[in-house]
């Protein structure tokens, strides 16, 4: 998706009005006909440009029908000052209904700017084709400031075939047993290219092979630079990624913490809800036919799906769409060549309120557990509460109103917002992206343990200097979405000082449709 930051970063701030109209059609994103839904009759739904100081009004018109409710989410914007357009049904608002109309209006804060995206935060309709693109652009004096670099947005992700209703009903049986869904293929902006021979007897599909003609390249030069701004849309699987004959340098992550990075020839691992800049440079030994190279991390792929071809290529220039089909991407190799996004620190220091000794800590523990009180079923707990969205969203809701499955620690305000400590242990055999609302955090410490061992961190009982993370506290990143990994944990902080009620919750579907929030 091209991008166009000269006609935002030099003008001033203005209004953005926007008009949508959500419905559901039939599409075959990769070959393959499935019901998704449609803002104007797009998928995915229209990419918002903007700038920092904008107003941007979204008049939201749900033409769905059977009682379909609709909401739409900010992802990584601070919402400042305007908690209510968040978006997040059970906690900020009921979903639109069906034949109704609802109008976002908020401001993007002055010194807000990076690559964000919006999604559905109604059930699992962010599986289903609901989300859209995002980019706030970093103010300019003059067209001179800005890199002379093209600009183009990636929104890939994981992709099942199936409506993901169904997908989570299959997921919260007995039958599942705690295994996470195997998505079926992957889409880039709204096309993938599926194999239909991997098709399996028991799930027939409609489906025909789509033609290289029908694939915009990733990157319009075979010269100079271009900056891919890359978000993880999907639900279950992390991404690396990798273009033949280029180099690929991360320079910001998330909403706009520039990065201290080397090229390389592939980085990752990128997990949904997260998003990484990246510096696409050719080298001399351009590859005559260059493809632009997706690996699905199979981390939480851990039930088999003969269908899913876990690495995918698409062309990265116009020329490649005249090529020779490839239909598998190049091995990955894991050398020296190969960038850990998990690696990476931020180019400036925090500033002294961030570093100083917080005030509130939070501690959490997270798993899914398939308890026979429930049936066997899988269940998201933290901190041994499994959340349920009640018939109103508790923003309107005095606090005595709340059921047992709402857990909302009260962060105080004083004279000054307080500074928090939040540590996630992750009791799972695999990870989780956990997302917060409202708020950037620091990552200070994070570590993967073994599966024979458990890695977690207790910050009541054991000191800093005697916890098994790896902390991190000169150069942080600064990031709203984070990986907790397997059997680990990771100590974020942040300061407090966007009153209201904000969600933290993993960002995977299945998950957080089974209570993990």
């Amino acid at each position: 998706i091209p991008l166009h930051p000269t006609e935002h970063s030099t003008r001033d701030p203005t209004t953005l009005t926007f008009d949508w109209h959500v419905t559901l059609g039939t599409r075959a994103p990769d070959g393959v006909e499935k019901q998704v839904y449609l803002i104007n009759g797009q998928f995915p739904g229209p990419t918002i440009e903007g700038r920092s100081g904008d107003r941007i009004i979204v008049r939201v018109h749900n033409d769905l029908k059977d009682d379909d409710g609709v909401s739409l989410h900010w992802h990584g914007l601070r919402m400042q000052g305007f908690n209510a357009m968040d978006g997040a049904v059970g906690f900020t608002q009921c979903p639109i209904p069906a034949g109704s109309s609802f109008v976002y209006d908020f401001r993007i804060r002055d010194d807000e700017h990076g690559t964000f995206w919006w999604h559905s935060h109604s059930q699992l309709q962010r599986a289903d084709g609901l989300f859209g693109g995002l980019v706030i652009h970093e103010p300019r004096r003059h067209k001179s400031d800005i890199a002379v670099q093209e600009e183009a947005l990636l929104l890939i992700g994981d992709w099942f075939h199936r409506k993901h209703s169904d997908v989570l009903d299959w997921y919260s049986s007995p039958a599942s047993a705690g295994n996470e869904p195997v998505p079926d293929s992957m889409v880039i902006n709204g096309r993938g290219r599926y194999d239909c021979s991997m098709a399996v007897p028991a799930r027939p599909v409609q489906c025909k092979k789509t033609s290289l003609s029908n694939f915009p390249p990733i990157i319009r030069k075979s010269v100079g630079e271009t900056l891919l701004r890359v978000v993880n849309t999907g639900t279950i699987a992390g991404l690396t990624l990798g273009v033949d004959g280029a180099s690929l340098q991360p320079t910001q992550v998330d909403g706009g913490c520039k990065v201290d990075s080397k090229p390389a020839d592939s980085v990752g691992i990128l997990y949904p809800g997260e998003r990484v800049d990246l510096l696409l440079k050719w080298r001399s030994d351009q590859a005559a036919e260059p493809w632009f190279n997706v690996y699905l991390d199979h981390e939480n792929l851990r039930f088999g799906n003969p269908a899913l071809n876990p690495n995918h290529t698409f062309p990265a220039l116009p020329k490649t769409v005249t090529a020779h089909d490839r239909d598998h991407a190049s091995l990955l190799k894991f050398s020296s060549s190969h960038l850990d996004l998990a690696t990476l620190t931020a180019t400036h220091e925090p500033s002294p309120i961030v570093t100083a000794e917080e005030e509130q800590t939070i501690l959490f523990y997270v798993s899914t557990q398939k308890l026979a009180v429930h049936g066997n079923k899988p269940i998201g707990f933290v901190n041994h509460t499994a959340w349920q969205p009640q018939s109103l969203p508790l923003l309107s809701q005095n606090r005595s109103s709340w059921d047992d499955n709402q857990l909302i620690p009260f962060i105080g305000s004083g004279s000054k917002p307080t500074k928090v400590k939040l540590v996630i242990n992750n009791l799972d055999d695999g990870s989780h992206p956990f997302h917060l609302h409202g708020h950037s955090f620091h990552v200070l410490s994070s570590i993967k343990a073994d599966k024979a061992k458990l890695g977690t961190y207790n910050p009541f009982e054991t000191s800093e200097s005697d916890s098994l993370g790896h902390w991190q506290r000169e150069k942080p990143l600064r990031k709203d979405t984070v990986s907790v990994p397997r059997r680990g944990h990771v100590v974020l902080s942040f300061v407090a000082d966007n009153p209201g009620m904000w969600m933290l919750h993993c960002h995977m579907l299945v998950h957080l449709g089974t209570g993990m929030a």
